[in-house]
């Protein structure tokens, strides 16, 4: 089989239980794929700063399709391949005034960093934070915002990626859902009026990999891609020579899909990749 690329999804698909890691024997597949000459290539909804240890500390996963695919980046070089799809500065800042100043812990993903209000910054300890994001806040990477948020990002002129709103008040859910559906640019990722995930609707995730694809002289005729999200990796999986759905994944994945393997906790994306590309 003539795969030359192979997308793979992060949550779900190649993480363990703890959504930090990645596995032994799904790290040592994927090592063996690029030994054999096959470009791996991680696409998640993930903003690039929060991108896994084992991702970032590995040279060979050269591309990177983050942020649902809004940006696009050569790690070897630095360039930035595809970069847009996102809301614009002026909705950006309209969104966050819906919630800034209510001391409610939300990551903002804008130019591959996460940016944070300062007063929640400065007391993490009194929030939510989701388990599996401990170690990157732990590593005071992100950027901390003095003042309101929708200054910031209006004044500097800077376009958001995606939204992550996590523990939001139970009384607070109602008001801002309906605020946030009133916008017919705001996109609902998977989550609840608890812990809300939001992007462009206008966020083209096909049109994003095709920039890719074309930069690489590859089609979809040479392409494997594994995820576990309908939503999020469907697009890519129906798509693609061989499109895998993880054992965790939903039926409407699963009937799109080439091929089904174990969950995402049993090294299923290993056997997929020995099963199609390391025989």
């Amino acid at each position: 089989m003539d795969i030359k690329v192979l997308f793979f999804d992060f949550d779900g698909t190649a993480l363990q239980r703890d959504q930090v890691f990645i596995s032994p024997r799904n790290m040592h597949a994927l090592r063996q794929a690029m030994k054999r000459g096959i470009i791996c290539i991680p696409c998640t909804g993930r903003s690039a700063d929060m991108f896994p240890p084992q991702i970032e500390a590995e040279e060979g996963f050269r591309y990177w399709v983050s942020a649902s695919g809004c940006r696009i980046i050569d790690r070897k070089t630095g360039e930035v391949i595809f970069d847009g799809d996102c809301f614009t500065p002026e909705q950006s800042a309209e969104i966050c005034k819906i919630y800034e100043g209510q001391q409610i812990y939300s990551e903002i993903a804008a130019q591959g960093k996460l940016y944070f209000e300062k007063e929640v910054n400065d007391a993490l300890w009194n929030y939510s934070v989701p388990p599996h994001h401990v170690w990157y806040v732990e590593t005071g990477r992100q950027i901390a915002v003095e003042g309101k948020l929708s200054d910031f990002f209006l004044s500097n002129r800077i376009s958001v990626e995606k939204f992550n709103l996590y523990g939001v008040p139970e009384e607070k859910q109602a008001p801002f859902m309906k605020q946030l559906e009133s916008m017919d640019y705001v996109n609902f990722l998977d989550g609840t009026p608890k812990n809300m995930q939001f992007t462009s609707s206008k966020l083209d995730k096909v049109a994003a990999i095709e920039v890719l694809l074309k930069r690489l002289g590859v089609t979809y005729d040479q392409v494997m891609s594994i995820g576990d999200s309908p939503g999020m990796d469907g697009c890519i999986i129906r798509r693609s020579k061989v499109g895998v759905a993880m054992g965790n994944a939903p039926q409407e994945l699963k009937d799109m899909s080439t091929d089904v393997t174990a969950p995402h906790d049993e090294d299923g994306m290993a056997l997929a990749i020995e099963k199609y590309l390391l025989k």
